[in-house]
């Protein structure tokens, strides 16, 4: 027999496939562990026992599934959303942030669908059975959720029936005037003019004239002291031979007391007029006037004025929502006419003037007619509008999912993507200009795959679609994405899932379309990407079905996802240094599912990672269990891995809390885990099997402490592979061999808590070394190796199983199984 001594020092691909564990060739096997639990693969090599969760608080109501969602307004200020039935809490550095709880529309089994996007304070939230909103915060215990007000589209496509909308009003600030005060409100000018009405009477072809006046004013009150806001107006000439009198300065001017004007707009060198000319002006302004007035400063160069029209608008926060009236309900919501469903919907409509307005629909009276709010300039007139268009968005077919590229907020819906004017999210209206609303149908390519996700990446818009990844940018390098500028990239990737992907750094992670494996996304050129299957060597991990992701990169880079089997999977990831490790987690306590073939540990339903205060990111668990009997739902935050510290700074138990202050023997508080054992690490002293009564914990003994870590507990185990050393005969995986020891290369281990076992024998072996364990039995933390001999067998295969049982760390840096094998 030949005494053999493999050394494994680095673990960095983690668990892989029970398919590979016979594939020594491989240059990962000698990285790899048969099994990986409740230990992290470390970018330096070793495993390193994971981080305890803290107990932050009960979700609002425990028999219903929550969903946590992150809300990073900066780097040093960060929430965890708690969504659930019907409800939003907010959390922030461990704790629930005061009594703050916002009332939504989303039901449980809506909340995993959900898909949003931040900017600064604001969130948008999009479902494709819900009306898009808008979650703000205002303060810090100050929140608010609204409806998102699209302005201006998206649209479905141009009306193509006989169906012609009639509205019932203008949507300006004077009426149809046929007099100086009829039919309401009273027109003033320069000079008194009787015929000064003929400004406001809708109709082109009548003219205001003011005889050698090259500047004066034509104005309108509100009748009754009513006000209005207006920030549109439309200035109309008069015939072709007449344009050297139409004014080419002037300033619009309102007043509520109809002596002292506050100008709020005003024009320069409006030259070059043509006869029958009008110009649209609009401008910025949220104050409401009884007075308007048209005040014109200089012609074109007469001695005379003259004009035909100043139509100025009403603005929808101040007007008299109006009917608009159908004359069928053919092309209307598939020939069914107009819904409640439609109130909060957009309509576009093009006037007689050629010129597109739109309107919401703020109420619905029937199938043919429905009362709307007017934005932007007046209608000319009231004739039947023949080309109009419906806002796409109804229930069913609401947007899906968002992202911010290139100062645009974008959402995707089926097979489209819409994007916001530039620096403008509310404004959707299309245009020809390199700023304006964009909006791109069949953007998941010819294919019909719906877009299940986008995000934002250097250079390009990525759209996620069931048959695989897209890339939407300019035409050119570094060229912006414009109406007149883009391309739409087909990528080698796979299809993906609705599960939001993450930014990894280099690269993107994202679930494909089966939900059991994930991909990575990396860029080969410009606007070009590929993917790989990350997890294929540990393809048995995903393969629960990923619920979602969320990536940590301080103090290491891990994507956390928790799994349909309410297991935590955990994937190092450091490309760079050749670092793709899988590992699984299973938290403390156990969960008694009603139904056969559930597991009987916790389930982690879902994560959300933030960055922490003081640098190190924070890891949010949502956590189902069985306490005393009864389900409870918890929220919990993974501990940073202890490292470099004293043992008291350990936190290696689940759903627990921690007590610093005078010694004591009985510590309270722990109402959450009434009934349950713990393990107790007090006075560096380890204590396990104790039992909660009325939230209380005793120490036996009489024993006093004045620093307590108590929890749920949780073991780390690592099942090793059959090394292959090689020999003069080549390989000797699968001869037999028999370990005799096992030696490991510990930091900052507490090996009163470690054991191993032969892969055959059941038989745990504790690491003994009294040395040191402190006076008083209080544990201690070791670097350094130790040696532990081993009972196996022939049969062993050469393979052992390490784990930590005690609530205190461990750390393997290298591990060597001695071993005699059949030559």
């Amino acid at each position: 027999m030949t005494t053999l001594y493999p050394v494994q020092d680095v673990f960095t691909r983690g668990e892989i496939s029970p398919r590979l564990h016979a594939r020594a060739s491989l240059d990962l096997y000698r990285a790899a562990l048969a099994k990986c639990e409740n230990f992290v693969t470390l970018p330096h090599g070793g495993i390193r026992k994971r981080g305890g969760t803290v107990f932050v608080g009960a979700v609002k109501n425990a028999a219903r599934k929550t969903r946590g969602i992150p809300f990073i307004f900066s780097s040093e200020q960060a929430y965890c959303l708690e969504f659930g039935d019907l409800y939003i809490r907010v959390y922030a550095y461990g704790a629930r942030v005061g009594t703050v709880e916002v009332a939504s529309p989303y039901l449980e089994a809506d909340l995993f669908d959900l898909a949003y996007v931040q900017s600064a304070d604001q969130m948008w939230i999009t479902h494709r059975n819900y009306p898009p909103k808008v979650l703000t915060r205002n303060a810090h215990t100050t929140w608010t959720l609204d409806d998102y007000p699209f302005e201006d589209g998206p649209y479905d496509d141009i009306n193509d029936t006989s169906t012609t909308l009639t509205p019932a009003d203008y949507g300006s600030l004077a009426p149809d005037m046929t007099g100086l005060t009829s039919p309401s409100g009273t027109v003033t000018s320069t000079g008194g003019s009787s015929s000064a009405w003929q400004a406001f009477d809708k109709n082109s072809g009548t003219d205001v004239f003011f005889d050698n006046i090259t500047a004066g004013f034509i104005g309108y009150q509100l009748p009754g002291g009513a006000q209005a806001i207006v920030d549109h107006y439309t200035v109309t000439t008069t015939d072709g031979t007449r344009v050297d009198r139409q004014p080419v300065a002037w300033k619009i001017e309102g007043s509520n007391d109809g002596s002292t004007w506050t100008t709020i707009d005003s024009r320069q060198g409006e030259s070059g007029w043509t006869g029958g000319e009008a110009r649209f002006y609009e401008f910025f302004n949220k104050t409401p006037y009884e007075y308007h007035r048209f005040r014109w400063l200089s012609v074109n160069g007469n001695t005379s004025s003259q004009f035909a029209e100043v139509t100025m608008n009403k603005a929808a926060a101040s007007q008299t929502p109006f009917d608009l009236t159908a004359s069928s309900i053919v092309g209307i919501n598939d020939d069914t006419g107009f819904q409640t469903s439609d109130v909060g919907r957009a309509v576009r409509l093009l006037g007689s003037d050629g010129r597109w307005r739109w309107a919401k629909i703020v109420s619905r009276v029937s199938t043919t007619v429905v009362t709307i709010q007017l934005y932007g300039f007046a209608l000319p007139d009231l004739s039947p509008i023949t080309r109009w268009r419906l806002g796409t968005f109804v229930p069913g077919k609401y947007v899906e999912t968002g992202s911010l590229y290139e100062e645009r907020l974008a959402f995707s819906r089926k097979f489209s993507v819409y994007a916001s004017a530039t620096g403008d999210f509310d404004n959707f209206a299309l245009g020809e200009k390199d700023d304006d609303a964009l909006e791109f149908i069949q953007a998941g390519g010819g294919q019909a795959n719906d877009i299940t996700w986008i995000a934002d990446s250097d250079g390009a818009l990525l759209i996620g679609t069931s048959g695989g990844i897209r890339a939407l940018s300019g035409s050119g390098i570094d060229e912006a994405l414009t109406p007149s500028s883009f391309k739409n990239r087909r990528s080698r990737t796979f299809g993906c899932a609705r599960i939001r992907p993450v930014d990894a750094g280099q690269s993107f992670l994202y679930v494909t379309r089966s939900r059991r494996s994930i991909a990575e996304l990396t860029q080969t050129s410009a606007g070009k990407f590929s993917s790989d299957d990350i997890g294929q060597i540990s393809e048995h991990i995903p393969k629960q079905g990923v619920v979602e992701l969320a990536f940590q990169t301080d103090p290491d880079p891990v994507l956390w996802f928790p799994l349909e089997n309410g297991e935590l999977g955990g994937y190092t990831h450091q490309p760079s240094q050749e670092v793709r490790g899988m590992h699984r987690h299973r938290l403390g306590g156990g969960f008694a599912g009603s139904t056969p073939g559930e597991p009987n540990w916790p389930v982690v339903e879902s994560a959300v990672v933030t960055p922490g205060q003081n640098g190190v990111d924070v890891i949010w668990l949502f956590v189902k269990r069985t306490i005393a009997g009864v389900t409870k739902r918890t929220i919990e935050i993974m501990t940073p891995p202890f490292e470099y510290g004293g043992l008291d700074d350990a936190f290696q138990i689940d759903c627990g809390l921690s007590y610093s202050g005078a010694a004591v023997n009985v510590v309270s508080g722990l109402d959450h885990l009434d009934g349950e054992s713990v393990d107790v690490l007090a006075g560096g002293k380890v204590y396990k099997g104790l039992v909660v009564t009325s939230g209380q914990v005793t120490l036996p003994g009489g024993a006093t402490a004045a620093r307590w870590l108590v929890g749920l507990p949780y073991q780390a185990q690592a099942d090793t592979l059959e090394l292959d050393v090689g020999g003069r005969e080549g390989s000797i995986i699968g001869r037999r061999k028999k370990v005799a020891k096992v030696m490991m290369s510990l930091l900052e281990t507490d090996t009163t808590g470690l054991e191993v076992q032969s892969l055959l024998r059941g038989r745990w072996e504790k690491v003994r070394m009294p040395s040191i364990v402190a006076p008083e039995g209080k544990a201690d933390l070791f670097t350094g190796n130790v040696e532990v001999p081993i009972d196996d067998s022939w049969e062993g295969q050469g393979r052992v199983r390490i784990r930590h049982v005690n609530p205190t760390p461990c750390t393997i840096r290298a591990f060597t199984p001695v071993f005699d094998a059949e030559p």
